[in-house]
């Protein structure tokens, strides 16, 4: 379990310094909507497990990590496809790193 704590952090600092501002299309719109929902998603169930670890429960961990995983996979294929769409090429490195990271965090249970 410690190793999830730093793989998180390292996670959320990918997701939110990947996010760059333009002028959106619909599908653009599209896109990045679902990513911001689906974020949203997993970072509360990661929040939940944290806390829950916290105060000692380790009820359903696995089960509600890959959730989260899921989740933010989803996430990062949308903001791709959202950049992709909107013809931006930068921080793809980067993205790709976060939706491995993401994939790893699924598969650690």
């Amino acid at each position: 379990m410690k190793r999830l704590f730093p793989l998180l952090l390292i996670l959320f600092v990918l997701l939110f310094s990947s996010v760059i501002s333009v002028n959106a299309e619909s599908e653009f719109d599209m896109y990045l909507s679902d990513f911001y929902q689906k974020q949203e998603k997993a970072s509360k169930i990661l929040k939940e497990i944290e806390t829950d670890l916290k105060y000692g429960s380790r009820d359903r961990v696995c089960e509600r990590q890959r959730e989260a995983a899921s989740y933010g996979i989803e996430a990062m294929e949308s903001l791709i496809k959202a950049l992709k769409t909107n013809g931006s090429k930068t921080e793809m490195e980067n993205l790709q790193a976060g939706l491995d990271k993401w994939r790893e965090l699924r598969d650690y249970c």
